[in-house]
């Protein structure tokens, strides 16, 4: 697990540089700003020892590359609250089931490529990464802090030339990037979303 979160933490830090390249290489015309602001819910992958239910808002701000395939990256905050079972095994091999539920919240960013449009109408794979602090350790036996990747596609529909609507849906995976153990209760997640996406004016 330490090995896929530094994976995930050198594309991050990838994805940004190029981020910043492009923005300091072209001209500011062909870029638009844009605010994002949208509903998650997911339901567990695995009910019998992780059955954990999310709901997040996401709040994003940032900007779209290229007009007729977009390209769009954005940063912002994620809030959320989950709450189900966790069952984990004790130190004689016993399965046991604890209650969880907390409050989240913490910096996300997000990435997502529009290769066709037609006549408003696009699909796009989409990634975000991103740290969340929690209100308590969880999942229970966890920390206060997990990193939390969603990954999915979106159908993305233009109204007019100040909004836009995207309906997702998201694979979740939650941990702490501790490694394999009592000491990181990773769970994932599947689910379906919908933002309202503002255009600001060039």
């Amino acid at each position: 697990m330490r090995e896929f979160t530094r994976l995930v933490l050198f594309s991050m830090g990838l994805s940004l540089t190029g981020v910043i390249g492009i923005c300091q290489s072209t001209e500011t015309e062909n870029i638009r700003k844009k605010y994002e602001a949208g509903l998650e819910y997911l339901t567990p992958r695995d009910r019998h020892d992780r059955n954990i239910r999310t709901i997040s808002m996401n709040t994003l701000y940032g900007w779209e590359r290229f007009e007729k395939t977009p390209f769009t990256f954005v940063v912002g905050i994620t809030s959320t609250y989950a709450w189900g079972t966790i069952t984990q095994f004790d130190e004689n091999l016993d399965e046991i089931t604890f209650s969880n539920n907390a409050f989240g919240i913490g910096p996300v960013y997000l990435l997502r490529f529009e290769p066709f449009i037609y006549r408003g109408l696009s699909l796009a794979p989409e990634f975000m990464g991103g740290i969340i602090l929690y209100s308590k350790e969880f999942p229970a036996g966890g920390d206060i802090y997990n990193f939390m990747w969603r990954l999915g596609g979106s159908i993305n529909y233009r109204v007019n030339k100040n909004y836009s609507i995207n309906i997702n849906t998201k694979w979740m995976h939650v941990s702490n990037g501790q490694g394999v153990g009592p000491g990181n209760p990773s769970y994932e997640a599947l689910g379906f979303g919908i933002a309202v996406v503002k255009y600001l004016q060039r």
